[in-house]
């Protein structure tokens, strides 16, 4: 009985049919079989992300990448499934607007890359209002998004605001990458750094300044660590410790960066980093007990200065004579 019921049965007769049934339904048909498509995989999606959440096997790199891929495969069943619900639509659709938007687009190139670069922003979200970006040369907080153009309240490297803006076309989020610096949400990762001879006392720096960033920070450390791991289990992507870190990048044969990097809220960055560097020039000003020079000096100033040798009674000679 089986064989008599696949008898004939290919895949290519099947895809046929039903193309061939999809075609025949009305344009009601098609809208509301397309919402009833992009509603499941919503849900679909939905129910993926939760598992993976929740999941306790494995890392969280591999539980990362298997969301993705299954994301991603169902985007790819959903999308050929609007392609079949849609086929004979857009076949006519296409061939009656080919020639007007191939003149559109050579003539509007400029106005046509701005509204998808406009696109592909709604769709992936890179950037939003109020964060903070940069794209090439530029860097600042994102005050407003339009059609065509995005327009930046620009920020100096150590956070400053200067004041002057930059507004550039949605057509750049299409050639250029883009750096999102308030990507954590609320509390973000900052780095300051400190130049230093070679030849001076580097290690030294480097504990002073790690001293500066945990007494500084020591406030929300733990808001920020409860943060992150918050997002660590969210979005499925392993974050660094939240405690201050201190490192050495060498830059050129006469130049030591020591840097620290620290947890901050996302609104303080400046004036976290401020405090930072104060902190660890006053700390600086103070004499290192492990120099021996420092320490003579420091035991030369604490000894008690002795007392002036008295007067001799006995006048001058000159004077006598």
């Amino acid at each position: 009985m089986f064989d008599e019921f696949f008898q004939g049965f290919s895949m290519r007769a099947l895809l046929l049919s039903l193309r061939s049934g999809f075609t025949q339904l009305s344009f009601l048909g098609h809208l509301a079989l397309t919402v009833i498509v992009i509603i499941t995989a919503m849900i679909v999606s939905r129910l993926i992300s939760r598992y993976y959440r929740k999941r306790g096997a494995g890392t969280t790199e591999a539980k990362r990448i298997a969301y993705l891929v299954a994301r991603n495969t169902l985007g790819g069943v959903t999308a050929l499934l609007l392609l079949f619900i849609w086929a004979g639509e857009l076949r006519t659709f296409a061939l009656s607007i080919a020639a007007l938007a191939a003149a559109v687009a050579i003539v509007c190139k400029e106005f046509f890359m701005s509204g998808l670069g406009s696109l592909m922003r709604a769709i992936t979200r890179p950037y939003s209002i109020g964060d903070v970006i940069e794209l090439g040369t530029m860097k600042g907080e994102v005050l407003q998004i339009d059609f065509l153009s995005t327009r930046l309240l620009e920020q100096g490297p150590s956070g400053y605001v200067t004041g002057r803006t930059f507004e550039f076309p949605n057509m750049m989020v299409l050639l250029n990458p883009i750096r999102k610096l308030s990507h954590t949400g609320r509390f973000v990762h900052e780095i300051v750094r400190v130049p230093m001879d070679p030849a001076g006392n580097v290690p030294r720096a480097e504990r002073l300044l790690l001293q500066a960033g945990e007494t500084v920070c020591a406030d929300w450390i733990e808001a920020a660590d409860a943060h992150f791991r918050r997002l660590e289990s969210s979005r499925l992507i392993a974050l660094p410790d939240s405690r201050p870190l201190a490192m050495i990048e060498p830059v050129d044969p006469k130049r030591v960066d020591v840097l620290l990097r620290f947890p901050c809220q996302s609104n303080r960055r400046l004036a976290t980093s401020q405090a930072i560097l104060h902190a660890y020039y006053v700390l600086a000003k103070e004499p290192d007990p492990d120099d021996p020079l420092a320490s003579q000096q420091i035991r030369s100033a604490d000894a008690p200065t002795p007392p002036p040798a008295p007067e001799s009674m006995a006048a001058p000679i000159g004077k006598l004579i």
